[in-house]
């Protein structure tokens, strides 16, 4: 049983859309609407119906449903010219950009569905990890699941400067400061005149002033902030805190 077909809805059906069309079918085949063989029929499309919207209210249960949805929703009618089987199936790309577009339209719960699909299909891609990280924070996720989406994509992609400042701000958050310290170092070695990496300017002019021609002690006052006050700032501005 494909549940997408038995709901008669796309596979990239918002869970919205998914309980409107359960409802509506519902409602149309309520056995209590028929009577005699035809009642028994609709018995049995009650309960199909039921089961499939068990499934894909269930996102473990709908990523299995979404594997088998391509092949499914790929079978060309009778009267229709067969293409060749690749030509009809979604690909990676295609999944992860749907899952994109269901972050962008605050449809979370799908846009991980859908990215865990990509993901399966092709591992390799620092992007898809780098997206379900994204997706894990708009959802209020585990950090520990953020981090571990982020520490693939910069295994695959060591010079994705944007996944390496993301990890030295959930770092600092988690308590780890070494690690945070070791991925902020790493982004400014990658760009160093990346924007969300520029240091705040001194605060207190009269006091950087000051501390000029004023030998070592001067020299301390106006040297750089640490790593760690630079990662507190950072993290600050990420999250619009700072």
């Amino acid at each position: 049983m494909n549940p997408f077909d038995v709901l008669e809805i796309p596979p990239d059906a918002s869970p919205e859309d998914i309980k409107t069309a359960y409802h509506r079918l519902a409602k149309r085949w309520h056995p209590d609407r028929f009577t005699g063989a035809e009642k028994a029929e609709a018995e049995a499309k009650f309960r199909e119906l039921a089961e499939a919207f068990s499934i894909l209210k269930d996102p473990g249960k709908r990523l299995t449903a979404l594997q088998q949805a391509p092949r499914a929703a790929a079978a060309p009618a009778k009267e229709k010219e067969r293409e060749p089987e690749s030509a009809q199936e979604r690909t990676p790309e295609d999944w992860a950009a749907m899952a994109k577009a269901a972050l962008d339209e605050g449809r979370v719960d799908q846009a991980r569905a859908l990215i865990h699909y990509a993901i399966r299909l092709d591992e390799k891609k620092p992007q898809y990890h780098a997206l379900l990280a994204a997706i894990l924070e708009r959802e209020g996720s585990d950090l520990r699941a953020v981090v571990k989406a982020l520490e693939a994509a910069v295994r695959l992609a060591p010079l994705d400067v944007e996944s390496h400042i993301r990890l030295a701000g959930h770092f600092q958050t988690l308590g780890m400061t070494a690690r945070a310290q070791r991925h902020l170092q790493k982004a400014r070695e990658i760009s160093p005149n990346h924007p969300k990496l520029r240091q705040s300017a001194p605060k207190g002019g009269q006091g950087a002033k000051t501390g000029a021609g004023q030998g070592p002690k001067g020299k301390a006052a106006a040297a750089a902030p640490s790593l760690v006050d630079q990662l507190k700032d950072l993290w600050g501005r990420l999250t619009g805190k700072g």
